[in-house]
This record gives structure tokens, C-alpha cells and sequence, in this order.
């Protein structure tokens, strides 16, 4: 039977600041069970990464969040001290760029070793053969030469396979993985997002994924949530997300992207700007872009609909066919 490991409900983020605030993320609702993969797609500032940030308890000072974010049972938003602490060590996040996360004047070794000797109270020798046997299983075979280098000795695939090695050394039930490809050439690409969803299943740790790539989502992932100007307008299953597309912004998000087997002149883009949370109307945020709205789209707030397998953030949901390509 499956647990539950994470429940985000009815999150909301403003960010305080001399001038007031600015909303970031607005009702944001989404779980996750031990050993899924859960993938997190949009454009450029739909709230992706804080979305992550929020779930890593990791949310900047002057945030202000309301709802609850419960991780294994204990609401991260209430939470303090020892709780906090047990939960954060639970976790583990995978960044975009391994070069700004990793700090460049230590030698890795002393970097995948410290949770191991300071958290977890491992010594020394057993920490370094930890390190080693992990390394190799992320694809580093010279282990000895890795953990004695230096950041800067290290390419971006090596340094990537080196942030995964420390996330899976902290045995955590979650990983945060935010964009983790982005600064990756395509094979390298490929390479790591093999090695952390293999490494992924065999451990058993669940995996919530941030990408702009609908495709890779769709490989790696069990189900995907789409997000738009801080909110979640889509929930489904990655294979039946591509197929038969719930919302208006993901149908233009699928027929915006190549396909390789019919290719097309000129791609499909769609209308208008994406807009932020704090700028975006109470009713549908997508209204202005979208072709398919009506009046009664931009009346009131939408509620997001259905349960875990399939919900969408629409109000026309169940009137329009985007299955069909010409009319997205």
C-alpha cells in the first residue's frame, strides 16, 4: 500500500519587502507518496523553484507562507528547532548549477564526507568508503583522484554526478531536484538523469523533479504537475498528461515543443507574456492567452478540480477536446 510522504495543501507565499510584498505562489496543492517521481513544469517564474524551497523548508527570510506543507506527517510550516532539523536531514537537494553549491576553496572528498562525520557521527575511513562506493555509482570510476580534487578540476557533468553522490549519501526519503540538467550538454544530460532515476528506484526515495522539458518529465516521472503564474493549473499521470491534456496552457505547452517525427516549419508559440503571481488576475491567470476563454473565465477565482490522478484548474475542463492538435 502506498504512504504518503508529502502533502502540500492551499500553500500561498508573499514575499515582504519596504514597498509591501509580492505574491508568489498562490493556493498551491500537490502530494507525493515514498518512491514517486513527481514532475514540476512551467515557464520562467511560475513558481517552480520556490515551490521546492518551500518544501525544503528552505523559504528566505522575509517570506511570509500560509496552508500547510506536511512532510512525513509534520507540518514544515509550524515546525521548529529539533523537528525542523530531523526533517531537513531527511531531505536532499539536487541544484541547477554544482559549481555554486559546492564550495570551491574544500576538496569534494571533504564535501560528500561532512554530513557523514558531523550529522551522522560516521569516522573518518568509513565516511571516505561510503563516498567512494557512491561515486562509483554514479558513473566516477577514478574515485581516489575525484575525492581528492578540487571543485574546479572537475566539468559540470562530473560536478552534477558529485552533488547527486552527496544527495543519495544522505540516505534521504526525498530529493529536491531543481532543473539539474539545465547547464548539461545533451549526452551528459542523459547520462545523469539515468543514473539519479535508476539510483531513485533502487533506494526507494521519492523525487520531486523541476524542469522546463515536458519530454524528460514525461521519461522520468510518474506523474507531472504543470504550474502557471504560482499555481498548479494541472495534475495527471506524465503518459496521459501528453495525450490528453486537461488545461489550455498544457496543450499549448505540448504544441509548442519539436517533434521529431513530423517536423514543422515554424513551431507553435503561444500568445502573450507569462505573467507572475503577483501580478496575475484572481480568476483564471491564463485567461488573457488562452483561446479558448469566455466570459464567465474571468469572473471568478478557479477552483482546482479532481483528485490525485487527474486534476485541473479550469472551468471549461469538461466542454473543450485538446486532444486535437489544430485547435490549441
Amino acid at each position: 500500500m502506498s504512504e504518503l510522504l508529502v502533502a502540500v495543501d492551499g500553500l500561498s507565499v508573499t514575499l515582504k519587502n519596504p514597498g509591501g510584498g509580492r505574491l508568489v505562489l498562490r493556493d498551491v496543492s500537490l502530494t507525493l507518496e515514498r518512491g514517486e517521481a513527481l514532475g514540476l513544469v512551467g515557464e520562467s517564474g511560475a513558481g517552480k523553484s520556490m515551490t521546492a524551497r518551500a518544501v525544503a523548508a528552505l523559504l528566505p527570510a522575509n517570506a511570509v507562507a500560509t496552508g500547510s506543507i506536511r512532510f512525513q506527517g509534520e507540518d514544515l510550516l509550524t515546525a521548529r528547532g529539533e523537528k525542523l532539523r530531523r526533517a531537513r536531514t531527511a531531505m536532499s537537494v539536487v541544484f541547477q548549477d554544482p559549481r555554486a553549491h559546492i564550495n570551491p576553496v574544500r576538496r569534494v572528498g571533504d564535501f560528500l564526507t561532512e554530513q557523514l562525520r558531523l550529522v551522522r557521527k560516521v569516522d573518518r575511513d568509513e565516511a571516505t568508503r561510503r563516498a567512494q562506493r557512491m561515486l562509483t555509482e554514479v558513473g566516477i570510476l577514478d574515485t581516489a583522484r575525484c575525492l581528492r580534487a578540487y571543485p574546479s578540476a572537475l566539468s559540470g557533468g562530473m560536478l552534477q554526478r558529485v552533488m547527486i553522490a552527496s544527495a543519495l549519501l544522505a540516505e534521504p526519503k526525498l530529493i529536491l531536484a531543481d532543473e539539474p540538467t539545465t547547464a548539461l550538454d545533451v549526452t551528459t544530460q542523459s547520462e545523469v538523469m539515468a543514473i539519479l532515476d535508476e539510483l531513485r528506484r533502487d533506494a526507494g526515495v521519492a523525487l520531486l523533479f523541476i524542469t522546463h522539458d515536458l519530454d524528460l518529465a514525461a521519461a522520468v516521472c510518474d506523474r507531472t504537475a504543470v504550474m502557471y503564474a504560482g499555481q498548479i493549473v494541472e495534475t495527471q499521470e506524465s503518459a496521459r498528461l501528453h495525450a490528453e491534456p486537461a488545461h489550455p496552457y498544457t496543450a499549448a505547452l505540448a504544441a509548442a515543443r519539436p517533434d521529431l517525427d513530423a517536423p514543422t516549419p515554424r513551431l507553435a508559440a503561444i500568445a502573450g507574456r507569462p505573467v507572475s503571481a503577483w501580478e496575475a488576475a484572481d480568476t483564471c491567470a491564463f485567461a488573457e492567452r488562452c483561446v479558448h476563454r469566455q466570459p464567465r473565465c474571468t469572473t471568478a477565482p478557479v477552483p482546482l478540480t479532481g483528485d490525485r490522478s487527474r486534476s485541473v484548474r479550469c472551468v471549461r475542463a469538461s466542454e473543450i477536446d485538446l486532444t486535437q492538435k489544430g485547435i490549441r
